[in-house]
């Protein structure tokens, strides 16, 4: 049978400098001070995986995992060994790569799939399923800046799953989702394992390597640590962070029962996914950790037109969309606005706040909040983000949205300072009479 992925003597290497002052002073001393060197993020890899394979790949942050997948994607060129691949891949490297920001949703899914190999008809035939599995709505025909992260992670997951892959990589493509999303993405992938289709699959979840894996493998370090069954390569991580864990409680920093925390997680997010011959299990009627979420939001300028641009003093509306994944009895929808030059929140607000309350919602339920306001702002960049908070005024979800300019608004007077404030001046005689009186607006 022929393999799905080959590797043999793969490694990467590359070249460090840590500044240009130091490479100028190792080029002066004629090799006599060495400031440069090599660092191979990956060395001697060697893996055969099968057709129908589901691979889980472990290790810390910084063990090679995604350079892996990006050898083995195209993306990146091995600097020692040789790669084969066999049949048709898609990856998912983290929030949207591969989307061209500028263009929509709807254009940006025609062009990955004819980057993948399918033609305009096809990619047609399959846009309605992909379009649905993403659930962004009216945001599909919307450029891909005005999106969240968890828009971006949803769309381009709904891409890769819907094209028929027969290699799916999967870099933690799930980190950004909802837990609805997850469930709804897990399974989507559970139908592809049992389907054929040759998965590889980095996470930091045990549980999850556990669940949904076929087979395993550690790296560390730029090395496999050891492959198998994955229940024993999880083990052997978990063994890699007690160790780590041990340096860091001689150090003095305190555990605070977070690995019973992230085991409680890891669990969450498998409740209610296929088990491992694909079928269905019960639901639990425990409701989701998460039981909203913000699906979207836009700038827009007084035309109701994305706004990337507006004058100092002109209106917009920061349009807000959610999604209940169960149904709450009251939350609140805030936004805040972030200056970028000055680092400081100019601007905050919620429902509640404006004595607007959302009531309550039922389970799958949307909502869209418009907040509207004038911008008597300093011209600059500005970062808008959305928060969703529950009766208790914890936060659900909290979102960074997206970035929008104000400009001059043509006024002869330079703004100083960072907002303009309606002010009245008033000029007083000596006597104490009035002269004079001006408002600013």
């Amino acid at each position: 049978m022929t393999s799905a992925v080959s590797l043999e003597g793969i490694g990467k290497r590359y070249r460090i400098s840590p500044s240009r002052s130091s490479l100028l002073k190792e080029a002066l001393s004629f090799g006599k001070v060495k400031r440069s060197h090599d660092f191979w993020a990956l060395q001697d890899i060697n893996l055969v995986v099968e057709p129908g394979t589901t691979l889980g790949i472990l290790g810390r942050n910084g063990a090679g995992k995604t350079t892996l997948l990006r050898i083995i994607s195209g993306v990146l060129q091995s600097t020692t060994g040789t790669v084969e691949v066999n049949g048709r891949l898609t990856a998912i490297f983290g929030l949207g790569s591969g989307f061209n920001p500028e263009f929509t949703g709807r254009e940006n899914v025609m062009l990955n799939g004819l980057i993948l190999g399918l033609d305009h008809q096809e990619m047609l035939e399959r846009f309605d399923d992909i379009a649905a599995f993403a659930d962004i709505g009216e945001f599909i025909d919307q450029p891909i800046k005005t999106y969240s992260s968890g828009m971006k992670s949803r769309l381009g997951f709904a891409v890769a799953v819907n094209v028929d892959p027969d290699i799916l990589v999967l870099d933690e493509a799930l980190s950004a989702g909802d837990a609805a999303f997850k469930k709804k993405a897990l399974q989507r992938m559970y139908d592809l394992r049992d389907s054929g289709t040759t998965v590889l699959f980095v996470s930091h979840s045990m549980g999850m390597v556990k669940k949904f894996c076929t087979e395993a493998v550690l790296l560390h370090k730029g090395r496999m640590v050891t492959s198998g069954e994955p229940s024993a390569v999880a083990d052997r991580y978990r063994e890699l962070l007690e160790s780590a864990q041990e340096k860091d409680n001689r150090t003095g920093s305190p555990d605070r029962g977070l690995d019973d925390m992230l085991d409680r997680e890891e669990e969450e997010d498998l409740e209610g996914v296929g088990s491992r011959n694909g079928s269905a299990r019960d639901q639990s009627p425990r409701q989701n950790a998460r039981e909203a979420g913000i699906q979207g939001v836009q700038v827009l300028d007084d035309k109701g037109e994305p706004a990337g641009e507006v004058p100092s003093g002109s209106r917009i509306t920061v349009r807000v969309h959610a999604r209940y994944a169960a149904a709450v009895e009251e939350s609140a929808l805030g936004i805040t606005l972030h200056s970028k030059r000055a680092g400081v929140d100019v601007f905050s607000t919620d429902t509640s706040r404006e004595e607007t309350p959302l009531g309550q919602r039922q389970e799958g339920e949307q909502v869209t909040v418009d907040f509207t306001f004038e911008v008597p702002l300093q011209p600059g960049s500005y970062n808008v983000a959305a928060t969703v908070y529950d009766p208790q005024g914890e936060t659900l979800e909290r979102t960074d949205a997206g970035t929008f300019k104000v400009t001059s608004s043509g006024e002869d007077r330079p703004l100083k300072g960072l907002v303009l404030l309606p002010t009245t001046v008033e000029i007083h005689s000596p006597e104490g009479e009035q002269e004079k009186s001006s408002r600013s607006a």
